[in-house]
Parts: structure tokens; C-alpha cells; sequence
């Protein structure tokens, strides 16, 4: 199938489907978040129910597209997308934060604090996959772009594991005095995991652009499609 005939097409039932299970999932795990902000704390909880609102709408919208009753076309990556920013954002400041300050030291309530931001977590990377495979299975040469991206990421994310793990290291000599050999050093390294991170980063963004519909081609397909036949 030509690359062009699979840009246009609407995303596959399998994705529609994971992504519709994943919605049900988010949405029922707002509903006690939500009953529970209204009296449990000893006061309405606006943040927190706020933010689970918004999430059980935004899932709610997101089932509408994977069933086909809101028409996206070709753009259930981005409706994927608005949902995962939607998701992190209540995870973070809803229950993260808000949550948190809430609920306190109830035993019964704050592990599962932890528990729905490990679900939540675990929601966002699911539905940013399904994204990425429905963008990458428009245009094989995605896959490509994906793997040379991969190729520049890793040695950045090698250096900063090696930091976490040993720390940064002193720039210092064994005198205490500001090493000029060593800022240096440290100034090439820096600038040579920036080149590697931003050439990493375009090849990935690219692999993204290179499956996206073509928004400037014909103006006037079907005028053309008629003189051609």
C-alpha cells in the first residue's frame, strides 16, 4: 500500500480498541477521587476534584473518538496526545500535590495515593506508544528516524546515568583551587552531549513529520484527479 494511502487512512481497530480500554480504566479511577473529595477531607476538595473532572471528561471525549462517534480523521495521534497531557497534568498537581495535602496521614486513603500515580504513569506510556505506532505505521521510513535518534540519545542517557549513579565530580584540583583543565573538560562535555541531544532530538521529531498528511499538496484534488482520468 503506498505511503500516501496509509497516511490517510483512520487509525486501525486494534489501536482504537487498546485506546478505549485504556480510557474506561483512567475514568473509573477518578470516581473514587472524586466522591472522596467532596466530604472525605473534612471539606470540599476543589483542586483534586477539579483536576479528576477533567480527566474523566477528557477520557470520556477520547472514548467518543476510539468508538468513531467524534470523526478525527487521521488525527487520533493528537486526540492520544491531549489526553496524555491531561492525564500527567491532574497526575501531577491533582493527586501528586493536591491529593497529598489532603489526604495526610489517613492510612486507609494514602497509599493509594501512590498506587493511582503508578497507574496513571503506567496509562501515559501505553497511550503514548499506541500514538507513536499509529503515527510510525503511516510511513515505514518513521522507524528509521527512530533508530538513528536512539543511536544519538543513548550515550546521553549513559552519561546521565553515570551521574546519577557517581555524581557530577569536582572541577577543583587537589590544592581546592578551581581547576582550568578540568572546566574545560567539562564545558566540552557539555556542549557535546547538547549536540548529541538536539541531533537525537530532530531525528526524532522528523520521524514524526515525515508520517503526518501532507496539509500543502494540491489544492484542487479532484479537479486534478478529473483531468487525469
Amino acid at each position: 500500500m503506498p505511503s500516501s494511502t496509509k497516511r490517510n487512512n483512520p487509525s486501525p481497530s486494534a489501536i482504537r480498541m487498546g485506546v478505549l480500554a485504556l480510557c474506561i480504566l483512567t475514568a473509573l479511577s477518578t470516581l473514587p477521587w472524586i466522591i472522596m473529595s467532596i466530604s472525605k477531607f473534612g471539606g470540599f476538595a476543589w483542586g483534586l476534584f477539579g483536576f479528576e473532572l477533567i480527566v474523566l471528561l477528557g477520557c470520556l471525549m477520547t472514548m467518543l473518538v476510539a468508538l468513531g462517534k467524534v470523526r478525527v480523521g487521521t488525527s487520533m495521534p493528537m486526540a492520544i496526545a491531549c489526553l496524555v497531557g491531561t492525564i500527567l497534568v491532574a497526575a501531577v498537581f491533582g493527586i501528586h500535590v493536591d491529593a497529598r495535602a489532603v489526604v495526610g496521614d489517613n492510612p486507609q486513603v494514602q497509599p493509594w495515593i501512590t498506587k493511582t500515580l503508578m497507574l496513571r504513569l503506567g496509562v501515559i506510556g501505553i497511550l503514548s506508544l499506541l500514538a507513536t505506532l499509529d503515527v510510525y505505521r503511516r510511513d515505514g521510513r518513521s522507524w528509521g528516524l527512530f533508530i538513528r535518534s536512539a543511536l544519538f540519545f543513548l550515550p546521553v542517557l549513559a552519561v546521565l546515568a553515570w551521574i546519577k549513579l557517581k555524581g557530577v565530580g569536582s572541577i577543583e584540583d587537589s590544592s581546592g583551587e578551581l581547576s582550568p583543565v578540568k572546566m574545560v573538560i567539562f564545558l566540552l562535555a557539555g556542549l557535546g552531549l547538547g549536540i548529541l541531544f538536539s541531533i537525537g532530538g530532530h531525528f526524532l521529531i522528523r520521524s514524526f513529520e515525515i508520517a503526518l498528511p501532507e496539509t500543502n499538496g494540491d489544492p484542487e484534488p479532484e479537479k486534478t484527479a478529473k483531468t487525469t482520468a
